[in-house]
C-alpha cells in the first residue's frame, strides 16, 4: 500500500471508487451532492483540494494498493501552522475493510506529519463507529470528549467522539 497526493490523473479512478462505495460511505457520513458523482464534479473536487493543499490548509491523500487501485482516502484538514495542529479524516472502501488499511494509513500520516511540524492531531468518530475508534486508539489517539450534534446524517443530528494525539 502507499499514500499519494491526489491529482487530476486520478479523476476517473476516484470517480469509480466513490460511486462503488457511495452507499457504504453514506451510512457514516453525510451524502455528497449528485454533481460530485460525475467526471466534471470529481475534477472540480480535486482542483479545490489541490488549491487548499497549495495554501497549506490541507493534505488530500489517496490510499492505493500495490497495483495502484484506489482503496481509500485520507485528508488532513484545518492545518494551523501557528498552533501546530490539524484534523484527520479517512475512509476505506467497503471491500477493503477489516484488512488493516485504515490503521496502516493513519500510522503513515502520523509519521508524515512529524516532518510537517504538526504537534496535535484531532479526529472525530460517530459514537457507534467502533471500527474507526479502534483505528484511532491503536494509533495512540486519546478520547477527549463527546461532541453533541457534531453533524447531521440523513436529517438527524449525530454525536461524535473527539480524539487527540500528540505527534
Amino acid at each position: 500500500m502507499k499514500l499519494t497526493l491526489i491529482n487530476l490523473n486520478d479523476a476517473q479512478a476516484l470517480l469509480e471508487f466513490e460511486i462503488t462505495n457511495k452507499q457504504w460511505f453514506e451510512q457514516f457520513i453525510p451524502p455528497r451532492e449528485q454533481h460530485f458523482y460525475s467526471l466534471v464534479g470529481i475534477k472540480q473536487h480535486i482542483r479545490e483540494f489541490l488549491l487548499d493543499f497549495k495554501c497549506n490548509e490541507m493534505i488530500p491523500l489517496l490510499i492505493k494498493s500495490d497495483n495502484n487501485r484506489i482503496i481509500g482516502r485520507v485528508n488532513i484538514t484545518n492545518i494551523d501552522g501557528n498552533k501546530r495542529h490539524a484534523h484527520l479524516g479517512y475512509r476505506v472502501g467497503k471491500s477493503e475493510i477489516k484488512q488493516g488499511v485504515a490503521k496502516w494509513a493513519v500510522a503513515e500520516v502520523i509519521d508524515m506529519l512529524k516532518k510537517q511540524r504538526i504537534e496535535q492531531l484531532y479526529a472525530y468518530t460517530e459514537l457507534s463507529n467502533i471500527a474507526s475508534q479502534k483505528v484511532l486508539t491503536t494509533n495512540q489517539f486519546n478520547r477527549v470528549r463527546i461532541v453533541a450534534n457534531f453533524a447531521k446524517l440523513h436529517g438527524k443530528p449525530i454525536d461524535c467522539i473527539e480524539y487527540r494525539r500528540s505527534i
